[in-house]
């Protein structure tokens, strides 16, 4: 991810980040790798919409993916990640910044 993201740059991220269920998987992938099923079974969303997001968030430049063997696994841009002081989770886009807090954890099963 380019470190000085331009305004258009921004604006794509920040129309990935604008869908509640694409904030969700981030919020997800905040807390660690998740493989597609993973994602599925913890937001109990259909694997074809969770892709589908997942695309979408790979494209903004926020997700990157790894195999691993037959899975792809899933996980948050480390140059766009933090960890506060405070264990606060967010995100650093270079334009601005997103904090999240801890109750607005996805429920995980």
């Amino acid at each position: 991810m380019d470190p000085t993201p331009d305004a258009g740059q921004c604006a794509k991220i920040l129309k990935a980040l604008a869908d509640e269920s694409r904030l969700k998987i981030v919020r997800l992938l905040l807390d660690g790798e998740k493989s597609v099923s993973e994602v599925v079974y913890s937001l109990q969303m259909a694997q074809p919409q969770v892709s589908h997001h997942l695309s979408i968030l790979r494209g903004s430049g926020l997700v990157d993916t790894r195999r691993e063997g037959k899975k792809i696994i899933n996980f948050i841009d480390p140059e766009v990640k933090y960890i506060l002081e405070k264990k606060e989770i967010g995100l650093d886009l270079g334009c601005c910044s997103i904090q999240f807090d801890k109750a607005s954890n996805p429920p995980t099963s």
